[in-house]
């Protein structure tokens, strides 16, 4: 089982045969900014789900000792995970196993093999619809490792710039660095409003460019400019 937060976490569990699959999907899912916490048998996904809070669950039917389909019981048989948005993953494309799902209580059906990205836009999509009251400050903020919850979230606008180095990705604010809990890819490909890559190592927020010593010089060899190191007022820096 795979449980996923949005810019938090998937759980999900994995099959047996199919065993190699679970720490790649765990990575491609993590890549995407999930947060994921994956468990091998369905004897753990009830208390891995209860404890761990995830935003939605990619629960595969062929499991090790107790299978997909009465985990998916337990869970909308208990109070605490009767709510919880599930994504059935089988090798099974019959008409019967998808109906046995559904009426259940799954909220989407996925037949393997798939491809990763079907499998994202899936998640988004049940995320979407069961998660109809998150707003655009989530959209709009960024998830950071935190000491005491585990990870907390940092608004956009107050972030002057994100730092790529080595295989970490920092988040700077006008007083403090965090350690992202997204790749500097990942959070490119969001699009934040205001931010611009101007480095390979580097995600901007130009709002903040003009009061903190971001400058430019043209080069000499072409009409556009040259990037240079954001010096902010920053204990960060």
């Amino acid at each position: 089982m795979i449980p996923v937060h949005r810019d938090r976490g998937v759980e999900g569990p994995a099959g047996r045969r199919r065993r190699p699959a679970r720490p790649g999907l765990k990575t491609a899912l993590e890549h995407y900014g999930y947060l994921v916490r994956a468990v091998e048998r369905g004897s753990q996904a009830l208390e891995t789900a209860t404890q761990f809070r995830p935003d939605l669950v990619l629960l595969d039917v062929m499991m090790p000792g107790v299978d997909g389909w009465e985990v998916l019981g337990q869970l909308r048989g208990n109070p605490a995970t009767e709510g919880l948005p599930v994504i059935m993953l089988t090798a099974s494309g019959a008409d019967s196993a998808k109906v046995k799902g559904f009426s259940l209580g799954a909220d989407d059906y996925v037949t393997k093999p798939f491809s990763l990205e079907e499998l994202r836009c899936r998640i988004d999509a049940v995320l979407r619809r069961t998660r109809p009251h998150e707003t655009a400050d989530q959209e709009c903020s960024i998830p950071v490792l935190a000491h005491a919850s585990g990870y907390q979230f940092i608004q956009s606008g107050d972030v002057y710039y994100v730092e790529g180095i080595r295989n970490y990705t920092y988040v700077h604010t006008y007083d403090a660095r965090y350690l992202s809990r997204l790749s500097l890819g990942a959070l490119n490909d969001r699009h934040l409003e205001g931010f611009m890559r101007v480095h390979r190592s580097f995600i901007v927020n130009m709002t903040h460019v003009k009061g903190c010593g971001w400058s430019t010089s043209p080069r000499t060899d072409s009409a556009s400019a040259t990037w240079r190191v954001p010096r902010f007022p920053s204990a960060a820096c």
